[in-house]
């Protein structure tokens, strides 16, 4: 079974045929989401390291941030917290960009229960709702890294198991577009990013590329890494793969090394 496309469900409520089916993409698909999620969040500690992101003084992410660490690695508890925060926060400020994003990403990793339970329409409706507080918090804050960073991963994570072709490259687009508008702002500090940030917002460019058959363009951030992350487990995946033509599916550039938090911030 090609674990890149099983299932016959697309992200945000797309047609669904057999039960089975649904439980095995969600099987399959979660793990992958919490790895991509959480090595998406050291971006966003690596731009608050460097002072830029939301003038948020109360430092959102960090309210939050443990949370869903536990959260995306299985602790229903700590999701319930993380998202009892975001909810309070949006209460006080509907337009809480932050709070958002953060709340809106964990509606995406929450559906996953109603479809693995058979629960299709709720499923498709905690999902939308997902997609859509994502989206609105970009609207709200199209500038801020810390909102663009986590909705990229989210869609990059989605895009590797869609089994739709459309809606696929619709989302491998919004990865790429969030993470590049992420370089740019982050460009004139990048080389003083952790290498882990450095090395996840590189490799998800590949990666979203790639998916969008866009091979030159994720060949040149591939180069890149080998150029800027020497002796790192980014450089040596990016060397392999330079090696021969790129082919469809997932090149695996992502989550190296953030199956421990501390590594995260190195």
């Amino acid at each position: 079974m090609d674990s890149k496309r099983c299932g016959k469900t697309g992200w945000g409520g797309m047609e669904i045929s057999g039960e089975r089916s649904k439980q095995i993409k969600y099987l399959v698909v979660i793990p992958t989401m919490t790895a991509i999620f959480l090595a998406g969040l050291a971006l966003v500690a690596g731009e608050r390291e460097q002072g830029r992101g939301a003038p948020n003084t109360e430092r959102f992410d960090m309210q939050v941030r443990e949370d869903f660490f536990s959260a995306f690695a299985g602790d229903q508890q700590a999701l319930e917290r993380g998202m009892k925060k975001c909810e309070e926060a949006l209460a006080k400020d509907p337009k809480n960009a932050e709070a958002l994003v953060w709340h809106g990403s964990g509606l995406s990793y929450s559906a996953k229960k109603a479809f693995m339970s058979g629960d299709v329409e709720r499923g498709r409706q905690i999902q939308a709702q997902g997609v859509k507080e994502m989206n609105d918090a970009v609207a709200l804050r199209p500038d801020d890294v810390t909102v663009l960073i986590p909705r990229a991963s989210i869609f990059l994570s989605a895009a590797l198991h869609v089994p739709s072709p459309e809606v696929a490259k619709r989302d491998f687009q919004i990865a790429a577009d969030d993470y590049e508008k992420t370089l740019r702002i982050q460009a004139p500090a990048f080389s003083r990013l952790p290498i882990h940030a450095r090395g996840e917002l590189l490799g998800g460019l590949a990666e979203a590329w790639n998916g969008l058959g866009e091979t030159e363009k994720a060949r040149s951030y591939l180069s890149r890494i080998v150029q800027e992350l020497p002796n790192t487990a980014y450089a040596q995946r990016a060397k392999k793969l330079l090696e021969a033509p790129l082919k469809s599916g997932a090149l695996e550039t992502t989550c190296l090394g953030c199956h421990r938090q501390s590594e995260m911030f190195e």
